[in-house]
């Protein structure tokens, strides 16, 4: 999983590319952390959109009380959770004022280290 570097011309086609078996989502860890985070200040000049997905552990607590609705349980359940548990993945989807990706990699997803 190695991103090669990009001659000293900056070239933002060079920056996009990903490893062949995500194609468009890079996975980063703490050794490739600082590289990326140095692809996407490029990427944000052009790409000022972002989407963002999270993932957490699973389930370790369930609301108690009476809930307005199925989805206000839902969203309890939720809620409770993320506040209980740490996040374990952060990925976020570039793009520009139309909804265009970039070119290449269009997601960086972040992990974490955890422990439960």
């Amino acid at each position: 999983m190695t991103l090669q570097m990009p001659a000293a011309n900056f070239d933002l086609m060079t920056a996009f590319k990903c490893i062949k078996e995500d194609n468009v989502i890079k996975n980063v860890w703490n050794h490739n952390l600082h590289e990326e985070f140095r692809i996407i200040r490029q990427v944000v000049q052009k790409y000022q959109w972002v989407a963002m997905d999270t993932e957490f552990p699973g389930v370790v607590a369930r609301p108690i009380g009476e809930f307005r609705s199925t989805a206000d349980y839902q969203y309890q359940l939720l809620r409770c959770n993320v506040d209980l548990l740490r996040i374990i993945q952060l990925g976020l989807t570039f793009m520009d004022e139309n909804g265009k990706t970039p070119p290449g990699c269009t997601t960086w997803q972040f992990n974490f280290k955890f422990n439960l």
